[in-house]
């Protein structure tokens, strides 16, 4: 069952994002993934031939601005968040 986030995890949520253009938000992306698996890699103890990067993303539809907001979570990085207006 989860639970639902108090007033203060949104508020620390929301405080600890970065939004950027739509335009950026690959590049953005990729870095982050690239160093979410340095990361890994540095903490591993086992050789092995890959590593994986699990990501969890969160669609919140913006209805007073008919856009989509994307967002990512990073272990030490801000969230990442982008909106992606409705295409007609």
């Amino acid at each position: 069952m989860d639970k639902e986030p108090t007033d203060e995890e949104n508020t620390m949520d929301i405080e600890s994002s970065q939004e950027v253009s739509l335009d950026n938000w690959g590049k953005q992306l990729l870095e982050n993934i690239l160093l979410t698996a340095a990361e890994a890699v540095g903490e591993r103890r086992e050789i092995s031939d890959s590593i994986e990067v699990t990501l969890t993303f969160r669609l919140t539809p913006i209805v007073s601005k008919d856009q989509l907001e994307v967002s990512v979570a990073f272990k030490r990085d801000p969230t990442l968040r982008t909106h992606i207006p409705r295409q007609f």
